[in-house]
């Protein structure tokens, strides 16, 4: 078993990620840290191949040829294998952390899975899919727990003056 993952992003800009990013600098007061936020669909494929490459070119083919996760008019998306790992700082001091938000209840990834076994077709090639909201925060940190610390508080939100991304009370999370 092979797991793959494919984020899906508007081509245009998006602005949700626009007005969450807009409220975190100037509403709660992040202007000096927060250098970038984007927004994307996420989904973790468990696929059933024998091979790295054979996973990313079945969900190569999942993308594109069915309704589910993209329209070409308006999205564009990426594969790689594996699960995300933490990412390097970069040269000029920036961290990028990234927020997975899921909501076990609501049943998407559970969606698309049924869709894909049955009535697409590809049977027990999918074994599992999970579905949720990657943020993607750019962040000036000095080091990277210091960048997980905040991409926390600014993405799980307990108050109205903490976190404005996902609420812990029905939605869970990872980060790296």
């Amino acid at each position: 078993m092979q797991t793959v993952e494919l984020t899906v992003q508007l081509k245009i800009p998006d602005v949700t990620a626009l007005t969450a990013s807009n409220a975190l600098r100037r509403r709660l007061g992040y202007q000096d840290t927060l250098v970038e936020l984007r927004r994307a669909d996420y989904y973790r494929l468990d696929l059933n191949v024998e091979h790295e490459q054979a996973a990313l070119e079945l969900a190569t083919e999942l993308a594109e040829r069915t309704n589910l996760f993209v329209n070409p008019n308006k999205h564009r998306y990426s594969v790689s294998a594996g699960s995300a790992h933490p990412s390097e700082p970069r040269e000029d001091g920036l961290w990028t952390v990234n927020v997975l938000v899921t909501d076990p209840d609501s049943g998407a990834g559970g969606g698309v899975l049924s869709a894909l076994r049955g009535r697409l077709g590809y049977g027990d090639r999918v074994v599992d899919v999970v579905a949720g909201n990657l943020w993607t925060l750019t962040l000036r940190a000095d080091t990277r727990e210091q960048a997980e610390q905040l991409a926390e508080k600014l993405a799980v939100t307990v108050s109205r003056e903490q976190g404005l991304l996902l609420n812990p009370h029905f939605q869970q999370y990872q980060m790296w």
